[in-house]
């Protein structure tokens, strides 16, 4: 008897603990956000009260169904309840009853020993007889909202809890013409040596299974079914040394009227609608959500990206609605403007002249013009070959249009093969150092893995990235920044006059 109050106890706990209640008080549900405790229960009425039929069957010494007299003993009687609900999961019940009682002897049963009776044994012809009334305090664990709370119709309800009852209870002995007797000392009104009152009492533990179904906001129809563990051996007035407890089942079907003035009672209410507690704030109208919004204060008008932050076409660090040359790169000191300024005075303004130190004519773009200088051998060839080789933006991957001037590249390392080459990758100063020097060794490395697969020895070739530490032309502006995004090819070594360089 101990075990089963430890018993139920801990399981009281783990229910309580498996809510879902956070150390702030907010109820955890898989399909919905967290909402507060006190927001659901404030808005949901807890009280409510029921009442109904109910049916009792004995499983004990003598029993209600499969008996040896062929008869079934339907035993009927009724309840009322009121319940308080804590939470829409937990609640407490405190019950009322009364049931009639009645059972026959089981089969083959002649030899079951019973005390009070004559001849010391159980018959087939016997029954017994009585009512009990009592009161019981159930714990309710709501099984449906344990997984998730909408709105819906029916409600499936667990009931655990201990009780009390009294009961008169009588066995008879049914005599040759089919009318019945009653066993006097089997009888707890007759019988002081068993009890000094005309009736008896015991403490019971039950576990019942109720399914509700809502009919409107103050009425739900429920049906209940239960086990019952008595703590005493007479509630069917026979006593034997078989078996200490005895076990009856209550099924009940009645109605429950919801109490207060709320909407909904508590174990309907379903949790507020997400939206209710996330609402969507554009401060700034454009299009983005300040949650994800970088610049959540951008002016109405202004282009934004995905993430909010205003659009800068030319990345010269001043956003478009700021910038007034916003497609043309301008420092940030003259609002974005390039600069109106010819340092090396050669006619060419420095943010078109790719040579801005340097003095150069127009139409080479600001930069001294070179001679042309014929190839002195195959190696020079490919050097200069190796200046049309172009990827794609921000990728390694090689544009179509190289392939071909790389082809005539293999085609002249195929004539001098014994000459070790190192690929060089080179880029701008745009991103960081780190990135640049990852970007220009993984374009090095393609144009490497492209010239093995056309037919180039691998120990002849060795890549090799720079990243932006070796600029050719200013990167302070476009046109220089294009240039110095480039390949080079170099011998390291070589038969005949070819120049080495230090890796």
């Amino acid at each position: 008897m101990r075990r089963i109050y430890l018993f139920i106890l801990f399981s009281t706990i783990i229910i309580a603990q498996s809510f879902g209640q956070s150390n702030d008080g907010k109820i955890i549900h898989k399909d919905s956000t967290d909402v507060k405790v006190t927001d659901v229960i404030k808005e949901s009425n807890t009280w409510a009260i029921g009442g109904g039929f109910s049916n009792f069957i004995m499983h004990g010494d003598l029993r209600s169904i499969g008996t040896s007299d062929d008869t079934n003993y339907w035993n009927f009687g009724g309840y009322v309840y009121v319940d308080k609900m804590f939470n829409p999961i937990l609640g407490l019940e405190f019950k009322a009853t009364y049931n009639k009682m009645s059972g026959g002897a089981q089969y083959f049963s002649n030899t079951y020993s019973l005390a009070y009776v004559p001849n010391g044994v159980i018959r087939d012809n016997m029954k017994f007889e009585g009512s009990a009334y009592g009161a019981e305090l159930n714990l309710i664990v709501s099984f449906s909202n344990l997984y998730r709370r909408d709105t819906r119709n029916w409600n499936i309800s667990g009931y655990f809890g201990v009780g009390y009852h009294q009961y008169d209870s009588a066995l008879f002995d049914r005599l040759a013409d089919g009318s019945y007797v009653k066993i006097s000392d089997a009888d707890f009104g007759y019988n002081p040596a068993r009890n000094s009152v005309s009736e008896a009492s015991s403490i019971y533990l039950s576990t019942q299974l109720g399914i509700k179904r809502r009919i409107s906001r103050r009425l739900d129809v429920e049906f209940r079914t239960g086990m019952y563990f008595n703590n005493e051996d007479h509630l069917d007035a026979a006593i034997s040394d078989k078996q200490n407890w005895e076990n009856f089942f209550v099924t009940s079907l009645g109605v429950v009227l919801k109490l207060g003035k709320k909407k909904e009672y508590i174990i309907w209410a379903k949790d507020p609608v997400p939206g209710d507690q996330f609402k969507i704030i554009d401060t700034d109208n454009d299009g983005v959500m300040d949650q994800l919004d970088v610049e959540p204060n951008t002016p109405k008008g202004a282009m934004v990206y995905g993430n909010g932050q205003a659009v800068d076409a030319d990345k010269d660090g001043l956003p478009d609605y700021k910038d007034k040359c916003p497609l043309e790169y301008g420092p940030v000191s003259n609002e974005g403007c390039p600069l109106n300024e010819d340092s090396d005075g050669d006619g060419v303004m420095d943010a078109k002249d790719l040579c801005p130190n340097t003095p150069g004519p127009v139409e080479n773009r600001g930069c001294p013009k070179q001679e042309a200088v014929p190839p002195v051998n195959i190696t020079q060839q490919i050097g200069l070959l190796a200046t049309s080789i172009y990827f794609d933006t921000n990728s390694d991957k090689i544009k179509l249009i190289s392939y071909s001037t790389i082809d005539q590249i293999i085609m002249l390392m195929k004539k001098i093969p014994d000459v070790k080459f190192v690929i060089e990758g080179h880029t701008d100063d745009r991103n960081s150092d780190k990135y640049n020097l990852y970007l220009s060794q993984r374009r090095a490395e393609s144009v490497r893995k492209y010239m093995i697969k056309q037919g180039i020895a691998n120990d002849r070739l060795t890549p090799k990235g720079y990243g932006e530490s070796r600029p050719k032309f200013s990167n302070a502006n476009a046109g220089g920044r294009q240039l110095n995004r480039r390949v080079e090819i170099k011998p390291i070594d070589a038969i005949g006059p070819v120049e080495r360089i230090d890796e």
